[in-house]
């Protein structure tokens, strides 16, 4: 150890004898630290103007344009140019014989070479570690663990770009040569994980190869096993490659018996990288405040009741305009995005399916006018670089699963024993699912009678759930593109014709919206004994439909205006309201409470007030109001059959349309509204709440503060660097 630490000191001596390694360390931090300082600045400004964020270091560290990042892309250059000529200065100069003839191992020389780059990466570090620390001055209650595993990150990937440049060093005797070379492996081990993707038993192996996603998530605050051993394993086979190479220039020894030494070594680092890369010998820690990384309570908890392996199987249409997706060469980052899952369900199964359909792909079917579903995706295959073959005719996928319900669009089904769900993609900015969509499909298939089954009353020109008119319910209720659907937050929707069919002992809240015919007898009584039985119950009215619903509001106490309220208004029409929510909605949902304080609108269009009395025995919540006060949404909510019964009964029916819920101007809560009302008709149970921790970091940034940081990184910083490099070379110029 000793001749290691010798070694290491007269290589860094060497090392900043030379102006290179001054030269880097006095222009890195201004490098990396112009973005970092001119991305505060305008958060903060930003801030000030009276924008808000949430989760600042993650943003400003950790973000697609944040810090970390920046300074991974810029190590990229500055690495190659140390080890450049850590060992192709010694074989020009001719003193790699003198060390190969000496008693001094191989080991010892390049392990001594190596701690001098891990001492001056160190240095790097400290840098990288002074910005880190620095954003405690702008940022208020700063995510420290996230910075640690950042810099922890960084901090490998520059050892391991160090072992790199100390073998490609040892090829050569020009140091350029061994700077370009070290570039090129760079490079290849950034972009080998994209590297037939689309081939099943070569993908794993270039992806595990890759090392590029590996420091990403260091840098989002997630720490795997898989990840630390990954570049332990660089770091390792390049320095055990060149004392190989070294040692074999001391020593002569048959050219298989190297060749098997090499190929030994090589098997080697794999089989220790397929077993770190296994889903069951694979450990997490999340470094997050927050806890980004790991599910919430409730999906955990469901996840431990799981007792068979789950099945996920992704149906891909290659005529779909989301078929990108889930194109083969997007499968191992496909998998990836499933992490989360597999730190609890290593046994998790994953299969994609090829097939082609008629699908709502305007601009494909535009571009070929004419020819059929069967041309159109041959030639979709022929440009994807897809085996047609092995993509499945429409009457093959039909057999196997049937994808109308979903319009033939990118699909995954779950499976879990003999259960079945459907996960979808959406069509949002996240477009993939969430842990909310995720745990709510998950429970569907293991506590599938905890699903509570939604019904929507039929027959007497209730709203439509099935149709796409402005005034129907599908987008909130069964639009499968739209994530907040109930059907994709775990609701089980059905309709009922109270004429035909008795209402099920399964139903756990009816929906009754604006029916415009008078119901009969059978459905009225239907109707008391459902609201008797003391299950939940959700009433819309609206003007003309307010005297269908009369007896059954009158049962309840409640009593709907004849008219619709008006409000005068200089942009849209008089019976256009924007109610807003009640100070005391807060009772009943914290969210409906937060809503207030936001001075958050619902939009309605042609309302009744309503009027309600305490005869029936409900305690009562305005939750909307008109600008004059006028209640046009009421909670109702008493203990009834031994249950806690709850009712909703709104003015209004359009508050809940496809039109309004797409509303985009004038900014309308309806849809987060919504789905609040039914998450407070299931006791709290749906939507899944994932128990994500708020974020408490908030950023305080001015422009003198960031004045003073560019002051002490780009002035104090490299000028005393500057001095003290000058000062040394002069002195040791003179000794």
């Amino acid at each position: 150890m000793r001749i290691i630490i010798r070694i290491a000191r007269q290589e860094l001596s060497l090392l900043f004898h030379s102006p290179v390694a001054w030269l880097i360390l006095i222009v890195f931090p201004i490098q990396i630290g112009i973005d970092y300082l001119h991305y505060i600045q305008m958060i903060g400004r930003a801030q000030r103007m009276g924008n808000h964020f949430t989760n600042v270091t993650a943003m400003v560290f950790g973000g697609r344009e944040g810090f970390y990042p920046g300074v991974k892309s810029t190590l990229y250059f500055y690495i190659p140019l140390l080890t450049m000529g850590l060992i192709s200065r010694e074989t020009h100069s001719g003193s790699i014989k003198l060390l190969l003839s000496s008693p001094i191992k191989v080991k010892d020389i390049v392990l001594g070479k190596y701690l001098a780059m891990m001492g001056y990466g160190a240095l790097l570090l400290v840098i990288i570690c002074l910005y880190s620390i620095s954003g405690a001055y702008f940022i208020e209650h700063i995510d420290w663990q996230l910075l640690s595993s950042g810099a922890l990150g960084l901090y490998l990937l520059i050892c391991a770009y160090a072992a790199i440049g100390i073998f490609m060093s040892s090829l050569t005797t020009y140091q350029v040569v061994a700077a370009i070379s070290t570039l090129a492996v760079l490079a290849l081990l950034n972009f080998i994980g994209g590297l037939f993707q689309g081939n099943d038993t070569v993908r794993h192996i270039t992806y595990f190869m890759s090392i590029s996603g590996r420091t990403e998530q260091f840098i989002a605050g997630l720490i795997s096993s898989e990840d630390v051993l990954y570049f332990l394993l660089v770091i390792g086979f390049f320095l055990t490659i060149t004392c190989m190479r070294l040692q074999d220039q001391r020593e002569a020894k048959p050219g298989y018996l190297r060749t098997v030494r090499y190929i030994g070594l090589v098997a080697a680092c794999f089989l220790v990288g397929y077993i770190s890369s296994l889903p069951v010998a694979t450990g997490y820690i999340d470094m997050t405040v927050t806890s980004k990384h790991t599910l919430g309570p409730q999906s955990r908890d469901l996840v431990k009741k799981m007792d068979k392996p789950l099945k996920i199987t992704t149906y891909v249409n290659i005529l779909d305009d989301n078929y990108y997706l889930g194109a083969p060469e997007k499968k191992s980052e496909d998998e990836r995005l499933m992490i989360p899952y597999r730190r609890f369900l290593p046994d998790l199964q994953m299969n994609y399916v090829y097939y082609y359909d008629f699908g709502d792909n305007k601009n494909l079917y535009k571009n070929y006018p004419g020819e059929s579903d069967a041309a159109i995706a041959k030639k979709v295959a022929d440009i994807q670089d897809l085996d047609f073959k092995k993509v499945l005719p429409p009457a093959s996928i039909r057999k196997m699963v049937n994808l109308r319900p979903e319009e033939n669009k990118l699909v995954r089904l779950l499976q879990y024993g003999d259960g079945q769900t459907f996960l979808r993609y959406y069509n949002d900015m996240m477009i993939y699912p969430g842990e909310r969509e995720f745990t709510a499909a998950l429970k569907h298939l293991v506590t599938p009678s905890q699903t509570p089954v939604v019904t929507f009353l039929t027959g007497n020109g209730e709203r439509s759930i099935s149709k796409a008119g402005d005034a129907a319910l599908k987008m909130f209720v069964k639009d499968g593109s739209f994530r907040a659907a109930l059907i994709n937050q775990g609701f089980t929707v059905d309709t009922l014709n109270a004429d035909l069919q008795s209402i099920s002992a399964n139903t756990a809240i009816l929906v009754i919206a604006a029916p415009q015919t008078a119901f009969s007898a059978k459905v009225q009584q239907q109707l008391q004994q459902y609201v008797a039985s003391g299950r939940n119950l959700f009433i819309m009215t609206e003007p003309g439909s307010q005297f269908v619903l009369a007896p059954l509001l009158q049962q309840l106490d409640v009593h709907a205006g004849d008219t619709a309220v008006q409000e005068e208004s200089r942009d849209y029409a008089p019976d256009f309201l924007l109610s807003h929510f009640s100070e005391k909605a807060g009772e009943i949902s914290p969210a409906l409470g937060a809503y207030q304080s936001d001075s958050g609108v619902v939009s309605v269009s042609g309302a009744v007030n309503l009027q309600y009395g305490n005869s029936a025995g409900f305690g009562v919540v305005p939750l909307l109001l008109s600008k004059n006060k006028q209640p046009l949404a009421l909670a109702l909510e008493r203990k009834q059959a031994g249950k806690t019964q709850r009712i909703i009964v709104s003015g209004d029916a359009d508050f809940m349309s496809s039109a309004e819920i797409a509303r985009r101007k004038p900014s309308v809560w309806n849809q987060p509204f919504t789905t609040e009302i039914f998450r407070w008709f299931t006791y709290g149970a749906f939507p899944i709440n994932t128990g994500t921790m708020p974020s408490r970091d908030v950023i305080d940034s001015d422009d003198a503060g960031i004045l003073t940081m560019r002051v002490f990184f780009f002035g104090i910083i490299p000028v005393s660097l500057l001095l003290l490099a000058t000062t040394l070379l002069i002195y040791r110029k003179r000794r």
